[in-house]
């Protein structure tokens, strides 16, 4: 990592550590229901630790083309460090993702529903379409950081457009600082994300669960469907659905 790239966060440190704690007092109930005060306390003291020490580290890429998948790097970051803290307690990863899941949907909650609309506009919009349509077409691989992306042509029936991932930069780092096992699990922020955007994602392939592509595939109005071809992380991915499912059936 260059010196630039290090600063840029480095300068920011206390921007992103503010950052990390309304996160983290958004979903601090729901891990004091799971584990008790006392353990949610110490859980987020290691995890702040271990969130500013990878702070340094977190890729940046120049340019406004990158500014969404910065947001992604800085939140997968985030990710990591519970994962680390949790580990120090000896939980599983699949313990981790459950915190990051419920702290990632907590989020979105908070976004701003204009702002939402807004990117749903946008991602959505024919300009946008015409544009990945093009990129398609050209069948080149584009480059952003570690990123490398290649557009995929859709036409409106079983999906809109797609990118497929042949190297992702949020693998790269999570895997390169200690998260090798977590890896996966992060893959599954796209669930909250693409509930909360309506970007009706469709992926069953990820460079972190071996495959040779992450296959994404975005659906106007479309339903949510991310599946992952590891047993335990696909378990995660229904056990959290079922629970999800049993909390909105009794608050209805």
């Amino acid at each position: 990592m260059s010196s630039q790239q290090a600063n840029y966060y480095t300068t920011r440190k206390a921007e992103l550590l503010e950052d990390f704690d309304n996160t983290a007092d958004l979903v601090k109930d729901t891990v004091i229901s799971r584990y008790g005060a006392d353990f949610a306390n110490s859980l987020y003291r290691a995890c702040r630790d271990e969130y500013e020490d990878l702070i340094p580290h977190i890729p940046y890429i120049a340019g406004f083309r990158a500014r969404a998948l910065n947001t992604f790097l800085v939140i997968s970051a985030q990710e990591l460090a519970v994962y680390k803290g949790m580990k120090t307690y000896g939980k599983t990863a699949a313990e981790a993702w459950q915190i990051c899941h419920d702290a990632l949907r907590l989020r979105m909650t908070h976004y701003s529903p204009i702002k939402r609309w807004l990117l749903k506009r946008v991602m959505f919009s024919g300009m946008l379409k015409r544009r990945f349509q093009q990129r398609a077409e050209a069948g080149e691989i584009h480059h952003l950081g570690d990123f490398q992306v290649r557009f995929v042509s859709g036409h409106g029936e079983d999906f809109d457009f797609g990118v497929d991932y042949m190297a992702c930069g949020i693998h790269n780092f999570v895997r390169d600082h200690g998260g090798e096992e977590f890896a996966p699990y992060v893959c599954l922020s796209d669930i909250a994300l693409s509930d909360a955007m309506d970007w009706g994602l469709i992926r069953t392939e990820t460079l972190a669960d071996g495959c040779k592509r992450c296959d994404f595939r975005f659906k106007q109005g479309g339903t949510t469907q991310i599946s992952s071809n590891l047993p335990e992380v696909q378990k995660t991915i229904d056990h959290i659905a079922r629970k999800e499912m049993e909390t909105s059936a009794l608050q209805s």
